[in-house]
């Protein structure tokens, strides 16, 4: 029998903008974590990926609230950065506080900030970073920090920097990961185009398309996108607390050896979700499909219900339908025919054992369009770490393509 692997996957809860306690967000925070809890649970998620702007104002009112609602859940691992409403006022005491209890626990790493200097006024200013490292099912995953000093007035000389100390720690952590083989996935508040540090936009954006980085995940868009420059999938997420992207919900991200996917789960959708981990889609593709006459196919199911009872089949365009069997904890995979001419891959995922051709409540199927073997991987982009290279419209990931939101079309809230 051949050898199987698991894969990497998480859920990334986008910006929750939290202030007050009987706010709508409160209440969709409280439960996608209860959702995603349950996933990792059953084994099906490794950790929950909060993205920065958590609190609306960084204050620590505003932070008792996530506190409290992370309380209701101590053994789901959480991995969280700052973004810049966390330092609203040109402070971080308040999320310091914050990150010493979340991200300084075995819940989330045991990490710790790091003291620095960055530019303000054209002077060092002493300020804290919050950035780290961790080796999660066989990914390096680097968290940065990409909050400058600011001024100390909301709203006035608040940008994205990296600080010459995070870049030189990242190259270590790149080369590390080269040298021990291992897959990259970097976590931060925004794209590197985003960055106004002297040439720290040029400069990140090179290390992650030099290094063998799979993944940049990010927030601050405030919806759904995913950009991917032939090697590197860059995937954000719809805020949380301020949107007008539909659906609220959660993201799913995922790397299965040579493939990374991604899909929104919306709240308002029920268990089970499939997401196919393999083959590549043609818009995240990074190498050609092989000439064989059968692919194997793998998909990612979060049910909450166990293993046991998933009932899970792939079909080819419109051809029968292949019973998927388990291949680890969260993966189910069988091994398809795949005809000249195919261009549609599905997988369909139900709680029970129902006829394959039986649709049913508590169904969800996955599609996407396998590349070809005349595949051939893009060009370097002319704005590497950026947007410019966005897909336009996929709704099966839950991609609009509009880019609502104030930080791209500068719409109010």
């Amino acid at each position: 029998m051949r050898e199987t692997h698991d894969v990497f996957a998480f859920a990334h809860i986008g910006d929750l903008h939290l202030q007050g306690g009987g706010d709508r967000n409160v209440d969709d925070l409280r439960a996608i974590l209860a959702e995603i809890d349950g996933l990792h649970g059953y084994g099906l998620l490794d950790f929950a990926y909060l993205p920065g702007d958590l609190a609306e104002d960084g204050l620590a009112a505003q932070y008792t609230i996530l506190i409290n609602a992370l309380a209701a859940h101590p053994r789901l691992p959480v991995r969280l950065i700052a973004g810049d409403h966390d330092r609203q006022y040109g402070t971080m005491t308040d999320f310091d506080a914050l990150f010493a209890q979340v991200a300084g626990s075995a819940r989330g790493g045991d990490h710790h900030a790091q003291d620095h200097h960055l530019s303000k006024f054209g002077q060092p200013d002493p300020v804290r970073q919050y950035y780290f490292a961790d080796t999660i099912a066989g990914v390096r995953c680097l968290f940065l920090d990409m909050i400058s000093a600011g001024y100390g007035r909301k709203g006035f000389g608040l940008d994205f920097r990296l600080g010459p100390y995070q870049l030189a720690w990242l190259r270590n952590e790149l080369d590390y990961a080269d040298r021990n083989g291992l897959p990259c996935a970097v976590f931060t508040h925004t794209y590197p185009d985003d960055l106004n540090g002297p040439g720290e936009k040029a400069a990140l954006a090179g290390l992650i398309r030099g290094h063998n980085v799979r993944l940049v995940e990010m927030g601050h868009t405030h919806y759904n996108e995913l950009a991917h420059d032939g090697r590197t999938l860059y995937a954000s997420a719809r805020s949380v607390g301020q949107n007008e992207d539909g659906s609220v919900g959660y993201a799913v991200a995922a790397i299965d050896g040579a493939v990374t996917s991604w899909r929104f789960k919306p709240l308002d959708q029920a268990l089970p979700v499939t997401m196919i981990t393999s083959p590549a889609d043609r818009r995240l593709a990074t190498a050609a499909l092989g000439p064989s006459a059968t692919i194997t196919v793998r998909a990612l199911v979060l049910s909450s219900a166990p293993q046991a009872a998933w009932c899970c089949w792939a079909r080819v365009d419109d051809g029968p339908a292949y019973p998927m069997s388990p291949a680890s904890p969260r993966i189910v995979e069988a091994q398809v025919p795949w005809p000249v001419g195919s261009r549609r891959l599905s997988v369909t995922v139900t709680n029970g054992t129902l006829n394959p051709c039986t649709l049913a409540p508590n169904t969800d199927t996955d599609s996407i369009e396998p590349v070809s073997c005349c595949f051939v991987p893009p060009l370097a982009p002319d704005r590497p770490g950026s947007d410019a290279f966005r897909t336009p419209f996929w709704p099966e990931k839950g991609i609009r393509g509009d880019q609502l939101g104030p930080n791209r079309n500068g719409r109010g809230w």
